[in-house]
């Protein structure tokens, strides 16, 4: 995601093999065309819709967001609201990023002949209203080589395709994501639930739409800079069940992405497979403290009494923080 004063001059794409990105004057109008993935993009905090925003905020290049992602959405479904909710908005610019749902779908998703005719409509409309477009191939489902990641990476191919035939800048994430998945660095994992974007798969997709609209290494490092101190967008949040769905404790900690890495580094160095393990560790623990003989309590199942369920959760939610507080200080 490119833009400066006027996103820079160079507003060059990063692969030759597609068109050139005209220069990107500031006070652009960009809509962001999407599922739930685009969705969460703008409603997160760490979301990469606001991620790209504030990357090129600081860079000087103000831009106007329209978020137009939808849950569940499939290619269908974002080709029937095209105009409601992209065309009539007469944006400069749209992000487009579709496919995960009409494959994650199953026998209820769509075909790739579907798929592709689908998203040629949509290119050819936004084209046609005097749109600019980026394509997003698609992110990649649980492991990298899982037979949905593989069938994305057949749907990927057909953006890339329709991203050269019509001179559209394109956003190259699925290889992006495969690449990192091969690393294997499940404590940054880039999604909680093999679809859905952690803080780290945020940043990921951000960063390479910044790079894709053009932006250069100097700004693409002032972008991630700023990024690191955006009030809440590193937030972590964790649950115990006792009894699943029925006797259970949460806590959350308020975090800039900077205090994340350094909770990151002590999941580290406790060698934690992911932050959720460490965090869902750690607030056990401070469960079990409130059991005999250290705590009150006969077991963990006695925290949940009516008379003392409500100040409990209010204990743990206030040691939580302080515990996390303390590490990251």
């Amino acid at each position: 995601m490119k833009l400066a004063h006027r996103l820079i001059a160079a507003l060059s794409l990063a692969c030759s093999a597609f068109a050139q990105a005209e220069p990107f004057p500031a006070n652009q109008r960009v809509a962001f065309l999407g599922d739930s993935i685009t969705a969460q993009g703008w409603s997160n905090l760490h979301g990469y819709v606001r991620l790209v925003v504030a990357g090129c905020d600081v860079n000087g290049m103000k831009i106007d967001p329209i978020p137009a992602g939808i849950g569940g959405h499939t290619s269908d479904d974002m080709l029937a609201r095209l105009k409601r909710d992209v065309l009539d908005k007469k944006p400069d610019w749209v992000t487009i990023s579709c496919g995960m749902n009409d494959v994650i779908h199953g026998p209820k998703g769509i075909s790739l002949e579907q798929y592709e005719t689908n998203m040629k409509s949509i290119v050819t409309q936004c084209r046609a209203a005097g749109i600019q477009v980026m394509l997003f191939t698609t992110t990649t489902a649980g492991q990298w080589d899982s037979p949905q990641s593989r069938q994305l990476g057949r749907y990927s191919d057909v953006v890339r395709h329709l991203a050269r035939q019509n001179q559209c800048a394109l956003a190259d994430l699925y290889n992006v994501f495969v690449e990192n998945l091969k690393a294997a660095d499940t404590l940054r994992g880039l999604t909680g639930d093999g679809v859905h974007m952690t803080p780290e798969g945020d940043l990921l997709i951000a960063s390479t739409v910044l790079e894709t609209f053009g932006l250069n290494e100097v700004q693409l490092t002032k972008a991630r800079e700023s990024w690191l101190d955006l009030p809440d967008a590193g937030t972590v949040s964790t649950r115990v069940d006792v009894e699943l769905n029925k006797k259970f404790f949460t806590a959350t900690c308020p975090l800039t992405l900077r205090e994340r890495e350094r909770l990151l580094a002590v999941a580290a160095a406790e060698k934690r497979p992911t932050l959720g393990h460490w965090s869902k560790e750690l607030l056990l623990s401070l469960m079990e403290r409130k059991v005999k003989p250290a705590g009150p309590f006969e077991s963990l199942d006695a925290l949940f009494a009516p008379e003392s369920k409500g100040r409990v959760q209010r204990e743990l939610q206030a040691e939580f923080v302080a515990e996390v507080e303390k590490l990251i200080r």
